[in-house]
């Protein structure tokens, strides 16, 4: 097996021993180099002290006898040492006695005697030694070493030293390269069969072990591991045949079983769709899991939009009523039953359940809803409730018929039946006879009027006539001009104000107006007045809540300062002939307002009346408010202006 010329572990461990190498063998020159510097200083100061010694013995009488050329003498024989650059004595005051050379240059001389020192100072070696005869101390010498000679010397002894360390690391370098083979090339060998079985996942390959020592104990390691690496490989294969296997039977089961889930799934959700109540699931936070067909059909949204959503994001108008309430309840664990629940997302009316799900930790974390659509049931209840209201007023209209049958009718029939007798009797007279000829006459008259008022009555009870936006101005308009000379005669004053347009039968509208206007002005005073006004109302504020409903209502005042009557007798005045004044003071049939509410109640709307004796009578009529209309009417006068300009 080839064996790479150069690795990475080959180059650190080569860089590992020449660091070494280099740092000892650079420690032991430089504290060689250190040592000899250091030694060397000692010695050179040591042996100028001893010359600087002899030379102040031998120059002692020269002082003391002030002698200077002899001084000069003593302090030239200096000049066999090469590395003494200049001498000096100085007198016992620190005058300059003698120099060697002869001249020194002041700059070069000491600024301060000192006494007794040796120092070194840049690149020279410098010396005061005292100048003493019998412990009289004369003067001073002073001289001065030129180290320049020691630093070459030890400049030397470096380039020597670092010529000894290349040689010495190159040698190491050698002797590296070719050691650190033993060491090196059982790893790459190593890693060379790791490769392999890496890239080849041959687990068969086996190291071959060349030593006893530590790589030999890595190698056999290895081989074990590959060994139990192989064992466990041959098993992994085995148990994953086995595994593909069981897990192909058990992906075909799992298939089995989700497609049967499915198709319950399906089944389910066809059922639930199928449905005709509307079907919605709850989680615990009111988002919706489940709605159907039906529901989609009443809320008129995909259920793609709503499901996952909040429902009172979906749907805000729901915040705060008994829906919420009833959800609430069943996640606390109630069964809720709502028996009517009119709904405010929709124009319906449902039968509500809301059932609590359980999850297998037997806790509720869902909610059914089930609303049974009601809405027809409810119509036909109403239904059922105008046609008994409708039943209970036609026994009141018959037991009316029957009083007007034993009384109202039977009394000018008895009139023309007491009269026809006593005209038998007095056929000789004619005065007499023809005053009760027109007894007759008046009673047959008063008949007619009742036996058609009763027909008109009941006209109204099973009307069939179409209904229609009706201008409420057009009628009062049409009735002032129909009875202007009946309002001159009377001298009243009729103020009408903007009325709306209502949907109605226009001739029964007519009818009502007109047997209002007349009733006013039959039961006027001197001076009469009419004021008829109107003013919206919501259904809210309607006080006859059986009429109340999802609409507004338009209320209509008609007042007058008539006779009036006492309040006692606010629901009587509507009663089929009731008459609260007698027949010969006030004529009439006493049917008149009894008409008047039967075709207010034929438009969905009611009557009531407001009354004092002496002080006028006001009728308000509620009739059903349709804002739209009131459009239409805005945009046709704004036409008619238009046209007109």
């Amino acid at each position: 097996m080839m064996v790479p010329k150069s690795t990475h572990i080959q180059k650190r461990l080569l860089r590992m021993v020449m660091l070494i190498c280099g740092s000892v063998l650079l420690l032991t020159c430089v504290a060689f180099v250190v040592y000899e510097y250091i030694t060397y200083r000692t010695l050179t100061k040591r042996e100028l002290q001893t010359l600087a010694q002899v030379t102040a013995s031998n120059i002692t009488s020269s002082i003391a006898f002030i002698n200077k050329d002899d001084a000069s003498e003593i302090l030239a024989t200096l000049k066999a040492q090469k590395n003494i650059e200049f001498a000096c004595v100085y007198d016992k005051q620190g005058n300059l006695f003698a120099s060697y050379p002869n001249r020194i240059k002041t700059t070069d001389l000491p600024a301060k005697l000192e006494t007794n020192t040796y120092r070194f100072n840049g690149n020279f070696l410098e010396g005061f030694e005292p100048v003493i005869q019998e412990n009289e101390e004369l003067g001073t010498l002073y001289i001065r070493y030129d180290l320049k000679g020691v630093y070459n010397r030890f400049v030397l002894y470096g380039s020597i030293a670092l010529i000894f360390l290349g040689v010495s690391f190159f040698f190491a370098f050698l002797l590296s390269r070719r050691l650190q083979g033993t060491i090196v090339n059982p790893i790459l060998q190593l890693a060379e069969k790791a490769r392999i079985v890496s890239d080849e996942k041959d687990y068969s390959v086996r190291a071959e072990k060349k030593s006893n020592d530590e790589l030999g104990v890595l190698t056999d390691a290895f081989n074990h591991m590959l060994t139990q690496i192989q064992e466990r490989n041959d098993e992994i294969k085995a148990l994953n045949a086995n595994l593909e296997e069981k897990i192909a039977l058990r992906t075909n089961e799992l298939q089995d079983a989700n497609f049967v889930l499915q198709q319950q799934n399906d089944f389910i959700e066809m059922i639930i769709d199928s449905s005709v109540d509307l079907i919605a699931v709850f989680d615990n936070d009111f988002n919706y899991l489940v709605l159907n067909k039906q529901a989609e059909a009443i809320y008129q949204r995909d259920k793609g939009d709503i499901i996952g959503k909040n429902l009172l994001d979906v749907f805000p108008k729901l915040q705060g009523t008994p829906f919420v309430d009833n959800l609430q309840r069943a996640f606390k664990g109630e069964f809720v039953h709502q028996e009517v629940y009119p709904s405010l997302v929709s124009t319906r009316h449902f039968e509500n359940f809301f059932i609590p799900l359980l999850n297998k930790e037997k806790a509720i974390d869902r909610v059914m809803v089930i609303g049974h659509d009601i809405t027809s049931i409810m119509q036909a209840n109403e239904k059922l409730r105008l046609l008994n209201t409708e039943l209970e007023q036609s026994n009141r209209d018959l037991e009316q018929f029957a009083y007007v049958a034993s009384h109202d009718l039977q009394e000018p029939l008895r009139k023309i039946k007491t009269f026809s007798e006593l005209s038998e009797k007095n056929v000789q007279h004619p005065e007499i006879l023809k005053r009760y000829l027109e007894k007759i006459s008046s009673s047959a008259t008063r008949m007619t009027d009742l036996i058609k008022a009763v027909l008109n009555y009941s006209r109204l009870t099973r009307s069939d006539d179409v209904i229609v936006p009706v201008n409420l101005n057009d009628i009062l308009k049409q009735i002032v001009g129909d009875l202007e000379l009946y309002i001159e005669e009377k001298k009243a004053v009729i103020a009408i104000e903007q009325l709306p347009i209502v949907k109605g039968v226009p001739l029964q509208l007519n009818q009502l107006f007109l047997n209002l206007m007349t009733n006013s002005l039959k039961f006027t005073n001197e001076e009469p007045r009419i004021d008829i006004k109107s003013l919206v109302i919501p259904s809210a504020l309607v006080k006859d809540s059986s009429q109340r409903k999802e609409t507004d209502f338009v209320q209509i005042s008609f007042a007058d300062n008539g006779i009036g009557f006492d309040q006692q007798y606010a629901e009587k005045v509507f009663s089929i002939f009731q008459r609260l004044h007698p027949a010969d003071q006030y004529p009439g049939t006493g049917i008149g307002l009894a008409l008047c509410k039967k075709i207010v109640e034929n438009h969905g709307g009611h009557i009531t009346v407001e009354s004092k004796a002496g002080e006028g009578t006001t009728f308000y009529i509620y009739l059903p408010y349709d804002k739209s209309l009131q459009e239409l009417k805005t945009e046709a006068t704004k036409r008619l202006n238009t046209a007109m300009e």
